[in-house]
């Protein structure tokens, strides 16, 4: 069976599908990745054959160049930032569209697999017949999300004689049963494997210590966006705690942060997954698959939660108990000093217990291994209709 991935080309929503994508491969399965930009290579560094849908375009530049004039002012016609083409931004869907039509013409999937943003895998789903999956990221994607996605994308589904997307065969909800919203037809739940890319790992990272480790992200996107001026706080509470922190921000300029105190170690890229399995607690900035990442580590968490999705993951995880939000439970914006918001991360049991407890969900969760072969199955059922 040919299984087609279609992914937009940022990290945070391509690589969840990773372990979905080498769980068939692995059951013998071909497997292609569609996707733009660099996200083709990291595809490809992941042992997944992938295809540059929209070869020329840097879409990590252009989103970031798109969003910082967003919060000066509205760009104007033309200006560069703008929107992409379609009725919003549809997340570089418009832009891969007739390549992976052509792409899903000739090498013929019998399945696609995609992301709430990466709604172009609906389009060539429902041009070429064949089932469609989501692969729901976060608590933030909804079926109304989804549908304007959609609408984002009506001048490729005008362009490729379609008035709409098929219904989706099946919707994959990888959160965990006790913080699950997804409400939507044929929901399937899975387990969410982190894949967060390989490295050779630090020493350090496996050595003994004498005290907590604290580690700190802002994921791909945002430091390019924001800078990492959103830590300047937890750089300050690191001078009062007796902890290690763990500056995980991808070679991202430091300057911002000013001098860093003793115990705030910078490092290079890093996979979070192994960083967590060496740490007691994390900061993060909400993204959905550093969000999720969190969870399976089982570590209470402090989530920034601001911008896109990230205040919904922010808001799943309080709800649930696991973590903690500047503002709602103190340090920036709140009444509690910035250090009393990282000590209580560190010493509270009821948020420890309660992160330990939404893992053991997570673990117990039907595998992507497990869940490739219903997929499989449900291919095999709906076959093509057009």
């Amino acid at each position: 069976m040919r299984v087609l991935f279609a992914g937009p080309p940022f990290f945070g929503l391509l690589y969840p599908m990773v372990p979905l994508a080498q769980a068939f491969r692995a059951a013998g399965h071909d497997v292609l990745v569609g996707t733009c930009g660099k996200a083709a290579g990291h595809a490809a560094h992941a042992g997944l054959p992938a295809l540059d849908c929209a070869p020329g375009i840097g879409p990590d530049a252009l989103y970031a160049d798109m969003e910082k004039r967003r919060d000066r002012k509205p760009p104007s016609p033309g200006e560069a930032g703008e929107p992409p083409k379609g009725k919003g931004f549809s997340f570089f869907s418009d832009e891969m569209a007739d390549t992976m039509v052509d792409l899903g013409r000739q090498w013929r999937p019998d399945l696609v697999v995609h992301t709430p943003n990466g709604v172009v895998g609906q389009l060539v789903a429902t041009r070429l017949g064949v089932p469609s999956v989501l692969h729901a990221v976060g608590f933030g994607h909804t079926g109304r999300h989804v549908a304007m996605m959609n609408d984002a994308l009506a001048d490729g589904y005008a362009r490729h004689g379609l008035d709409g997307p098929d219904p989706i065969a099946a919707w994959l909800d990888v959160t965990p049963p006790s913080m699950s919203v997804a409400a939507e037809p044929r929901t399937r739940p899975m387990r969410y494997v982190p894949y967060n890319g390989g490295s050779s790992l630090p020493h350090w990272l496996f050595e003994d210590r004498k005290r907590p480790r604290v580690a700190v992200t802002l994921g791909t996107v945002r430091p390019v966006v924001d800078g990492v001026s959103p830590l300047q706080w937890v750089v300050d509470a690191a001078r009062a705690t007796d902890a290690e922190f763990v500056l995980a921000l991808g070679g991202a300029d430091l300057t911002a942060l000013g001098p860093l105190p003793e115990n705030v170690r910078p490092v290079d890229w890093t996979p979070l997954g192994a960083l967590l399995a060496a740490s007691d607690a994390v900061v993060h900035h909400g993204g959905a698959g550093t969000t999720l990442t969190a969870l399976d580590s089982g570590l209470p968490q402090i989530v920034l939660g601001e911008g896109a999705d990230r205040p919904a993951n922010a808001a799943a995880v309080r709800t649930r108990g696991c973590g903690l939000v500047p503002g709602a439970d103190g340090g920036p914006g709140g009444l509690a000093p910035d250090a009393e918001l990282i000590q209580r991360l560190l010493e509270d049991d009821d948020l420890r217990t309660a992160a330990r407890e939404t893992a053991e969900e997570m673990a117990a969760m039907p595998s992507p291994s497990e869940t490739a072969a219903r997929l499989v199955e449900l291919a095999l059922t709906q076959g093509r209709h057009r």
